[in-house]
């Protein structure tokens, strides 16, 4: 459930009120307001407004919700088919997009196929409560963004990542800190590159003057960061010449870098106790179901119609006792497979529409990663990935989509 404010008055209290919850909120869930999509493949103006706008001045067209999101939904790729983070930079202290190049870059993005199912967008200008003009931020919201800072990273490895690269991302701490997160994947044994695998999940669009040399400055940033242990992330990024406005938040940051891989690992086995209990609880349920049915039918000396309540609870609970098996053999499969689940039931659902002759033959890598039946790797019209081998019906979308803006165009 993503709750959605109405408008007037009583969007904004509603805004304070999660606003209060969320400076007090502890535990392992971590609520973020996100940006509806639709509100920002529309948005008429240069740049995005910070929150702070958003929330008192926008609630009529509802461009804010809250997504509740804990490490469980990092495991699982629970957003990452219809959420998407921006990584960017701030192009001036109290301005991230003075020239609206990053809005336009972001709308492309959103409006392309790679983006056609997302639903929501968190950017941090327009998501979390900011401090413009300085000292303007309540006591509340600074409680707000404090928690929410904390747990950014959860963002960043579990969604759809969208990176804003131009020539100074690459020396500073929060851009490089994300765009790394971007490129791993959840695993039982910790955080293990993304790239080249089906958990690819990040997309590059340079801008600014990174445009002009687009293909090498992507390059050089996946070759940085693909690769990097959490060890090895932790060790440069701790460097002095990586900066950061806030010295606050590289001290706050960095010893999370190395715990990553026993966060992840502990979240693997809470899913796993959450699936055998969710199972053993159904199974239960469906055997007193049983007995009761069973009971009536001695009772009346006849068997229960398809109508008999009893009857029908006992389907409802054998497809709970179903649907909790199916929870965790998709569970195992996944860990087998090395694939996040989501990202498994994407790749399932391009074969099963590739079997049908539909869109969606394609589906990108940017390196071998092992021969998949019914499957060519090659460069093609559509990237570097696996094509379907035979003809295709239709255009194909990309799903991962590497493109430039260019500072003097139009697009």
């Amino acid at each position: 459930h993503i709750p959605r404010w109405g408008c007037g008055l009583n969007a904004k209290e509603a805004a304070m009120e999660t606003l209060s919850k969320l400076s007090l909120q502890g535990g392992d869930t971590c609520t973020f307001f996100m940006l509806e999509a639709k509100f920002v493949r529309t948005f008429r103006g240069k740049s995005l407004p910070f929150f702070q706008e958003l929330r008192d001045k926008f609630t009529a067209k509802e461009p804010l919700v809250e997504v509740a999101l804990d490490y469980a939904d990092v495991v699982k790729g629970t957003h990452i088919e219809t959420t998407l983070a921006v990584s960017h930079r701030w192009m001036q202290p109290d301005d991230p997009d003075p020239d609206g190049e990053q809005l336009k870059a972001l709308k492309g993005f959103l409006n392309s196929p790679a983006g056609k199912k997302i639903e929501r967008v968190w950017i941090d200008s327009a998501c979390m409560p900011q401090d413009q003009p300085k000292g303007s931020r309540s006591a509340e919201d600074a409680a707000a963004f404090k928690r929410m800072l904390k747990e950014v990273n959860r963002l960043y490895l579990g969604t759809t990542v969208l990176i804003l690269l131009d020539l100074s991302y690459v020396s500073r701490f929060w851009t490089q800190f994300e765009s790394w997160m971007s490129m791993q994947f959840a695993t039982p044994d910790g955080l293990k590159p993304a790239v080249g695998t089906r958990n690819e999940r990040h997309h590059i669009v340079c801008i600014q003057n990174a445009a002009e040399q687009s293909e090498l400055h992507e390059k050089m940033l996946i070759q940085s960061w693909a690769t990097k242990t959490p060890e090895q992330a932790h060790a440069f990024l701790s460097k002095p010449d990586v900066t950061v406005t806030n010295q606050g938040d590289k001290d706050l940051q960095l010893p999370k870098i190395k715990a990553l891989d026993a966060t992840v690992q502990g979240a693997f086995g809470d899913i796993s106790r959450s699936l055998e209990d969710e199972l053993a609880a159904s199974e239960a349920a469906a055997a007193r179901a049983e007995a009761e049915l069973a009971a009536w039918e001695t009772e009346n000396d006849a068997k229960a119609g398809e109508k008999n309540q009893l009857k029908v609870a006992a389907r409802q609970v054998a497809s709970a006792v179903a649907a909790a098996r199916k929870a965790k053999e998709e569970h195992a499969q996944a860990i087998s497979s090395s694939v996040v689940p989501a990202m498994m039931r994407r790749a399932e659902a391009v074969l099963a529409e590739g079997s049908r002759g539909l869109p969606g033959r394609f589906e990108p890598a940017s390196a071998f990663a092992g021969a998949r039946p019914g499957y060519v790797f090659r460069a093609g019209d559509q990237g570097v990935g696996y094509y379907a081998d035979g003809p295709s019906d239709g255009q194909i979308p990309r799903g991962r989509w590497l493109w430039c803006i260019f500072a003097s165009s139009g697009i």
